[in-house]
């Protein structure tokens, strides 16, 4: 077995829980953990201050009973599991937590939160705006401003602009690496599968990016030669919200499926587009952070969002895409819809699913799988007979 073969079975174990090794010698250090929920809140300015951004999420969770009582049954099951979590205390070694208005939905954490009184003692709403403008440009640098305020505040530390300069090298430098990773998958055979990069992001946001940078370092040294997918295996794009879940992404391939490119939060929306190094650090962070590839969220921004995808299908060869949604979750309900209308102009097949976080259903899933590859293979035979009458 290889280094990075080891490397990421050791990142996708990681991925399977609350804390790791990393986090835990930085706590040590004196480090505070500083948990976040949404893309859009600037992880460099939590960097900065000399804290330890820690991407929250629903793993292990266990059920979402706790959260049940204070979120309605028609609340998305990512927000009742985490705050399940959050009762149950897994989240305590958190110093920290940064909410946002991502939706109606995950904005509620913040006022249950409040509300139930839990721990830990500093949580903060990051307001991102919901359109892209010049003027949401200017709203967002305020944003930013006003959380680097808050920070500084409360922990009592200074973020300087030298150190908000070189936290952004290093998580440029951390987009750079997973821009590679996603590049690999752009062979006929990849050498690294859709499940195990999310693995390998899961892990990644919840340690320290100094820890991060060296372990993707091992992981694009070893995939030279990897091969991780079969000839036949049908290349899958794959557009959703919250998606966390490694077992989920293994059925896809199990069925026949390489996932070769994304639009998801553990995923492209992470690493796309650097920030601008020779900007001042409040302007670049604003910059990126709402011109990056967006979600649902942004109500302008429909159309960027397809030719992103339309250009990743080209790019790597994509033919067909899933589009997922969890249940209640309006947002990615409506741009489901609208992505149905576009592909259908342009003959690419889709598969849409509605599901829940962590509970499985497999079997129907896996039936709905089957269905759409068929399809293609079908696809993918008529072609050939098409060009073996053109060559007669």
């Amino acid at each position: 077995m290889g280094i990075m073969d080891d490397t990421i079975k050791k990142l996708t174990s990681l991925a399977r829980g609350d804390s790791n090794e990393y986090l835990e010698k930085a706590a040590k250090q004196g480090k505070k953990i500083i948990g976040y929920f949404c893309s859009y809140v600037p992880k460099e300015v939590i960097h900065a201050a000399g804290f330890v951004p820690y991407r929250m999420r629903a793993v292990d969770s266990g059920g979402t009973t706790e959260g049940d009582k204070y979120f309605s049954a028609i609340n998305c099951s990512f927000v009742r599991h985490c705050f399940h979590k959050a009762i149950k205390g897994d989240f305590n070694f958190l110093d920290g937590v940064v909410f946002s208005n991502g939706c109606d939905h995950s904005r509620r954490i913040y006022d249950n939160w409040r509300h139930a009184d839990l721990k830990p003692d500093f949580r903060h709403m990051f307001v991102a705006p919901h359109i892209i403008t010049h003027i949401s440009l200017d709203r967002f640098k305020d944003e930013v401003r006003e959380f680097k305020r808050k920070l500084e505040e409360h922990f009592n530390v200074e973020i300087t602009e030298e150190a908000l300069r070189e936290s952004i090298r290093l998580y440029n430098k951390k987009r750079a690496l997973l821009a590679d990773l996603y590049e690999s998958r752009k062979q006929d055979i990849i050498p690294l599968r859709g499940s195990e990069l999310l693995g390998i992001m899961l892990a990644i946001t919840m340690m320290p990016v100094e820890d991060a940078l060296s372990l993707l370092e091992d992981v694009k040294r070893e995939l030279a030669g990897r091969q991780a997918s079969g000839k036949d295996d049908i290349r899958i794009y794959l557009a959703s919200g919250c998606l966390e879940e490694i077992d989920h992404l293994e059925l896809i391939e199990e069925c026949g499926g390489a996932i070769v490119a994304d639009n998801i939060c553990f995923g492209a929306r992470h690493m796309d587009m650097p920030v601008d190094e020779t900007a001042a650090p409040i302007e670049g962070l604003a910059g990126r952070y709402l011109g990056h590839v967006s979600c649902p969220r942004m109500m302008n921004d429909f159309m960027r969002r397809m030719e992103f995808m339309h250009h990743a299908i080209n790019d790597f060869s994509a033919e067909a895409v899933i589009a997922e949604k969890l249940k209640f979750c309006d947002i990615w309900g409506g741009e489901i819809y609208l992505i149905r209308q576009e592909l259908k102009k342009r003959g690419v097949p889709l598969l849409a699913l509605e599901r829940e976080l962590h509970i499985p259903a497999q079997g129907q899933i896996r039936t709905r799988l089957q269905a759409l590859f068929e399809q293609i293979i079908n696809q993918r035979a008529t072609a050939v007979r098409l060009d073996e009458r053109m060559i007669k």
